[in-house]
């Protein structure tokens, strides 16, 4: 998924993390098939799992929003999809 959040260019951090050999491999090959960096796929699951995808999803449907009710909406879907995922 790329937003135009993601998209800009921006300092990165040097981030050391460590894997298992499985995951690891897996991380190559798909950064392989999509002809991204390592680095490229780990910040966009990252993104996800943390919520920053929720928000920048919720960005782009919402263009009318300002930014404090579109962070508002985003914080309330991580907040559903968190009793979503508990209730299961």
């Amino acid at each position: 998924m790329t937003s135009k959040v993601y998209d800009l260019d921006m300092a990165k951090e040097r981030l050391t993390v460590y894997l298992t050999p499985e995951v690891a491999r897996a991380l190559r090959v798909a950064a392989a098939r999509r002809g991204v960096k390592d680095s490229d796929v780990v910040e966009e699951a990252l993104r996800e799992h943390i919520g920053f995808a929720a928000l920048e999803r919720s960005a782009a449907r919402n263009l009318d929003l300002s930014e404090d009710e579109a962070l508002e909406l985003a914080v309330r879907e991580q907040h559903a999809g968190r009793r979503v995922r508990k209730a299961s």
